[in-house]
């Protein structure tokens, strides 16, 4: 009996490998022979092997004509055309988030004028750590490594089923502990291991005649090639799921003495700089010193970034590194948010990230509070014995406590609307006091912040060591701004004001004059 169904295909990024492999499970249950056609590319499959599938490139809205010839078509024909309805609600790719890379860095970063490369930002985080460079194995480099023994095809094939053997039973325990996006790696290698076409593919090769190595990386070239060739690519990301499988099978035929891919040890935290790291080498890395990951040639839906994405470590694709003469074993951050890897530190860059780091951890551990309308000034907004160096981290450091208590959503909007008075006219206005002040739609509510420094910085060429901060709402009176920046210039005027800020020794007793003086 013949059966024929006509299938239109509804996933986003088309017949990749967990969707062909729900096909090749189902279709290999059935007695009946079923080759798959896609009318677009006019490419002919059989549908029990998931690699062959994946091969007729079938796409989001590609007409596929699919042909069951056996006893048990008819009866196939209707549970394959179950799967194929239902196919889009579980083969839902996990993709990072589609995030462009930083074209303007926050003004406070870009005051310190940072030497930096830009990627595509695949996990968030930041990351200051030496960095150490990583270079994997290619198809071409393992192709000349084959061994150039003599040998009989026969104990060839036995040792090809002896390694496929071995590697599927590691790949099923490991599957048995796994879970989230490791665990769909795992289910992806088996489904690769296990295909009939693969394993066909191998042998077809060793009839040439040639040994396992080389008939085994070979076929995975052959597959590897097909991929890249495909217009979806999420599909050309799988080329490094082949090499790491082939690398694996080598593994298991050659022993590990064969050193079939380099191996990088970490000892202490470091940013890893790879062109190219199978998910099989990440799974491999000791993930309590890997701060941050940079993967210059791995794509961002490639399983290495999407596992990197889901254990949190900051990690960044695309990044031109060829050209760049890094140096290894070289301090450098990575600012997995903005997309960039600063190659180049100072004492003052540092200090920004150090503090980058702090603020955020607290944020993140802040609960959400409703939204409420906030007080002009509050004893959370009143910053003693403030460390800083310069302008810069005064502004940053104040703009960020004002994140901290909920008074702004978009700190660099706000710091960039300070400095863009600061620039022009510096805002000191003598005796030691600096009034930076903006009207900004990044405040939400109209706020006096005062900070006391540690050691007094340079502003404007004066000595500054008492800041007060005006930051009013967008959304307030007109003439809020000017009425409180007088305000506090006439405060600043009045000698006795000056004498006992001057004189305060704790932040309460600061808090308490300004809150009196304000009301009088």
């Amino acid at each position: 009996m013949v059966v024929e169904l006509t299938y239109q295909c509804e996933i986003s990024e088309g017949i990749h490998a967990r969707p062909a492999g729900h096909i090749a499970r189902l279709c290999n249950s059935f007695q009946a022979d079923v080759v798959w056609q896609n009318c677009r590319t006019q490419r002919e499959a059989n549908a029990k092997s998931a690699l062959s599938l994946i091969a007729t490139d079938t796409l989001l809205d590609d007409k596929c004509i699919i042909t069951l010839h056996g006893a048990d078509a008819l009866s196939a024909s209707q549970a394959l055309a179950d799967l194929l309805t239902h196919l889009p609600a579980f083969t839902t790719v996990a993709e990072p988030e589609r995030v462009s890379a930083a074209t303007s860095l926050p003004r406070c970063l870009r005051e310190l004028q940072p030497q930096y490369l830009t990627g595509i930002p695949i996990s968030g985080g930041i990351a200051i750590a030496p960095s150490r460079f990583f270079t994997g194995v290619t198809f071409s480099e393992l192709l000349a490594r084959s061994p150039s023994a003599v040998v009989k095809r026969e104990e060839e094939i036995v040792r090809l089923t002896a390694g496929l053997h071995r590697l599927r039973t590691r790949k099923e325990a490991a599957l048995a502990i796994a879970g989230g996006i490791e665990q769909d790696l795992i289910e992806a290698h088996l489904l690769f291991i296990t295909d009939s076409a693969f394993r066909e593919s191998i042998i077809s090769y060793l009839d040439t005649p040639m040994n396992a190595w080389s008939a085994i990386v070979s076929a995975a070239m052959g597959f590897s090639a097909i991929l890249e060739r495909s217009s979806s690519h999420y599909i050309q990301e799988r080329t490094l799921d082949m090499l790491d499988i082939a690398t694996q099978l080598l593994s298991e035929i050659y022993g590990a003495h064969a050193r079939v891919q380099p191996v990088l040890s970490l000892d202490a935290a470091t940013i890893v700089i790879a062109d190219t790291l199978t998910p099989g080498q990440f799974l491999a890395l000791n993930k309590q010193h890997l701060a941050g990951l940079i993967l210059s040639a791995t794509g961002k839906t490639s399983h290495t970034a999407i596992l990197a994405r889901s254990q949190g470590i900051p990690t960044l694709a695309d990044v031109d590194v060829a050209d760049s003469h890094l140096p290894s074993q070289h301090e450098m951050i990575l600012d997995g948010d903005q997309g960039i890897l600063i190659t180049r530190t100072d004492e003052k860059i540092l200090r920004y990230y150090r503090h980058e780091i702090d603020v955020q951890q607290q944020m993140s551990q802040k609960k959400h509070q409703a939204r409420t309308g906030k007080p002009l000034l509050t004893p959370e907004v009143v910053l003693w014995e403030l460390d800083v160096l310069d302008k810069n981290e005064v502004i940053k450091k104040m703009v960020d406590n004002l994140w901290l208590q909920q008074r702004t959503d978009c700190r660099d909007k706000l710091c960039q609307d300070i400095w863009s008075r600061e620039v022009p006219f510096p805002t000191v206005v003598g005796s030691g006091f600096a009034i930076p002040h903006a009207r900004s739609s990044a405040i939400l509510d109209s706020t006096i912040s005062v900070a006391r420094l540690r050691q007094p910085v340079s502003w404007g060429g004066v000595a500054v060591d008492t800041v007060f901060m005006l930051t009013i709402s967008q959304a307030a009176a007109e003439n809020e701004h000017m009425k409180y920046f007088s305000t506090l210039a006439r405060m600043l005027m009045n000698d006795e004001f000056v004498a006992q800020a001057k004189g305060a020794a704790t932040p309460e007793a600061l808090y308490q004059l300004i809150i009196s003086t304000l009301a009088c």
